[in-house]
């Protein structure tokens, strides 16, 4: 079998490729800078800026493989998300007319229901999950140091993620210094009141959920990653949710005021590309929207946010 990886260099993207190739099969990577992932017998880099590709530039690409897996996120700046939604416009027109077997598309927590409870609800419509989000994200070293390397490390938002994070482990500990409550006050507040507080790819990744939703003119299938989706081991065992954000059934701290807090499910990049390759191999969840979940044995250690071929 022979797999287009879109965006083969990124945080999924890179994990997907090299899972693959382990596997046996060849990758073909598709961006401006594919060489990034490194060599292999098993690996074509093909140097494509996919922001600006034509329907028919990708569709040469497409016809060229058996299965497409779109890893693709674009940089951020004050377009990303017409950005976002008119790159995945063109790449699912192209994957539409290039008789594939399967396409994959990497999407977000954003575009996930919050379940029967808040009905007609996805995570990225609740300020109440953005917030717990945000503390789970800070109670998590894997997580706040991949965030800080995306946003680049020494930035004020970076430094400001680091700051919140240690008023958490303060907090958590019980010794909490009005410095801290003020850090945790601050940046609680601007998610619950302040303006437009949830990014704008994941607001784009849930519109372009509607490009496949119903779609029965090729066959595809929609994974979203859970909110906890972080840099860690691979441990190959993972469990699958359909269509709903994965939570634990329960609260796991008593008297918060948040719904969803110590309720947040997640996987490492690692163990969610080996769910895609499998998935890939059996396509199971054809027209199907899903996420996956699995330990998370490294969550307070650092771990590098991106593959790379030995």
């Amino acid at each position: 079998m022979k797999v287009a990886v879109l965006g083969p260099a990124g945080f999924g993207g890179s994990h997907v490729s090299v899972e693959l190739i382990q596997r046996g099969y060849d990758v073909v990577g598709v961006s401006r800078d594919p060489e990034k992932l490194g060599k292999h017998d098993h690996y074509e880099p093909v140097v494509l800026d996919i922001t600006s590709a034509s329907i028919s530039e990708l569709i040469d690409v497409f016809k060229s493989v058996d299965v497409v897996i779109n890893a693709f996120n674009p940089p951020y700046g004050p377009t990303v998300y017409k950005t976002f939604v008119e790159t995945l416009r063109r790449i699912t027109i192209a994957a539409k007319h290039s008789n594939l077997e399967y396409f994959v598309t990497i999407g977000g927590t954003g575009s996930l229901d919050l379940g029967p409870a808040h009905p007609y609800q996805s995570a990225a419509d609740s300020r109440t999950f953005w917030l717990a989000y945000r503390r789970a994200t800070a109670d998590s070293e894997a997580a706040t140091y991949h965030m800080e390397e995306r946003i680049g490390l020494g930035s004020p938002m970076s430094n400001a993620m680091r700051k919140y994070r240690s008023a958490r482990q303060a907090l958590l500990a019980g010794s909490c210094t009005d410095e801290d409550k003020t850090t945790i006050k601050d940046t609680e507040t601007a998610v619950i009141e302040g303006p437009e507080p949830i990014p704008d790819i994941p607001l784009a990744a849930r519109a372009s959920f509607m490009f496949f939703d119903g779609n029965t003119t090729f066959p595809w299938t929609f994974v979203s990653p859970p909110a906890k989706y972080i840099p860690g081991p691979r441990t190959g065992r993972c469990s699958v949710h359909f269509d709903s954000v994965p939570l634990v059934p329960e609260p796991e701290q008593r008297g918060s005021d948040n719904e969803y807090d110590g309720r947040l499910l997640g996987i490492s990049v690692a163990d969610l590309a080996v769910a895609i390759a499998d998935e890939i191999e059996t396509k199971t969840k054809a027209g199907k929207h899903w996420s996956a979940v699995a330990e998370l044995p490294g969550e307070q250690e650092r771990w590098d946010s991106y593959a790379k071929l030995p």
